[in-house]
């Protein structure tokens, strides 16, 4: 995936990128940027190297001073938006890191900066070290943006100090307390915007590995408020639901009490190849006297590349399944390799999970 995204910074975008800087900077040499950046390294650089190369390149043909720098980059996107180049794009968001560069010590232009570039291009990346540096200034500041008419800066107010967010810098101040962050989500608790809910959501997953507590009181005092404050509770309690956490799962309906059994548990195949499928088939019985909610879920042993093995968890469905009564269920799995998960050969385990108990197991071999 690294590959094709790094592909994306070829000749249409320079065209594009070099017109918005001919527009907004007099000076502009075109030839001489070119030359910069197309050094005899670049065809080797992967997408996060371009990316930084980009950020150092364009950053030595702004002004030197640091507010005429971002009034700079404003103009820069002004140009590239009179382009048609729309707003959350990934390619331009190399020029977010040129604000902490130089930034860090002038902090109430970088909230102004921060503002405005989130909106074109997400800062959750580039904003990481505002928080280490000024971390009661920029929590004000996301309760701020936590009600912004704009769902993009909305978004960056819970985005932005995610404890644990994926390829960014930990902010190791709220995995050790997330409370700060507490008062900005419940900002957004009810948000209108998918987008913004997405964030809100994810922001409490990340609490829910530290600190399960926060999330499951969290929970029972907003639980019920609307609809979309329950799908934000429900996608940021995943991780304590996959886990079989008791009480998050007796919160959305289900129990680890509740008898069932699995029957006729079988794969369609026992040998694989790469980018095969594999179908799963079984009935789930609900043994209870009582209807019951059921959470399906299946567990993957992913043989690694020294021989070792990694689960991970994937959702089936939730079911609601009468007193007694068996519903048979299927479910296909495609091995295919990610830019997060590569495959590798050898004996895998699938387990069936309900109610976050682990049922029946199955094995395949997934050949060369």
């Amino acid at each position: 995936m690294a590959d094709l995204l790094k592909n994306l910074y070829g000749d249409s975008f320079f065209k594009q990128y070099c017109t918005a800087l001919t527009t907004v900077i007099p000076s502009f040499d075109e030839d001489a940027f070119d030359k910069a950046v197309h050094t005899d390294e670049w065809e080797a650089m992967e997408l996060k190297q371009r990316m930084k190369h980009l950020t150092q390149v364009t950053d030595q043909i702004l002004p030197i001073k640091y507010t005429d720098k971002v009034a700079t980059i404003i103009d820069i996107i002004g140009a590239l938006r009179s382009q048609g180049v729309g707003d959350q794009n990934f390619i331009y968001t190399f020029l977010t890191d040129i604000i902490p560069l130089h930034g860090l010590q002038d902090i109430e232009t970088s909230i102004s900066a921060i503002e405005k570039i989130t909106s074109f291009t997400s800062f959750e990346f580039a904003g990481r070290l505002f928080f280490v540096h000024h971390p009661d200034r920029m929590m004000n500041q996301m309760k701020i943006w936590a009600r912004h008419t704009n769902p993009h800066v909305r978004r960056y107010a819970s985005e932005g100090c995610r404890p644990r967010l994926p390829w960014g810098l930990q902010l190791k101040q709220f995995v050790l307390d997330p409370n700060p962050i507490i008062p900005v989500l419940e900002l957004m608790m009810e948000d209108d915007s998918e987008y913004v809910r997405k964030s809100v959501a994810n922001n409490l997953n990340d609490i829910s590995k530290d600190h399960p507590e926060v999330v499951i009181n969290l929970i029972k005092k907003w639980k019920d408020a609307s609809k979309n404050t329950n799908w934000i509770l429900k996608h940021g309690a995943r991780t304590l639901l996959k886990s079989g956490h008791p009480e998050a799962l007796s919160l959305f309906g289900t129990s680890t009490e509740t008898p069932c059994t699995i029957q006729e548990f079988v794969l369609d195949k026992d040998k694989i190849q790469l980018d095969d499928e594999i179908k799963m088939t079984f009935s789930l019985q609900n043994d209870a006297t009582e209807d019951a909610q059921f959470r399906l879920e299946y567990v993957i042993h992913f043989v690694k590349q020294r021989g070792q093995t990694s689960k991970k968890i994937f959702k089936i469905s939730e079911s609601q399944i009468a007193a007694k009564a068996t519903k048979v269920m299927t479910k296909t799995h495609k091995f295919s390799d990610l830019s997060t998960r590569k495959h590798y050969t050898g004996l895998h385990t699938i387990a069936l999970v309900v109610n976050g108990v682990q049922k029946d197991i199955s094995t395949f071999h997934l050949e060369a």
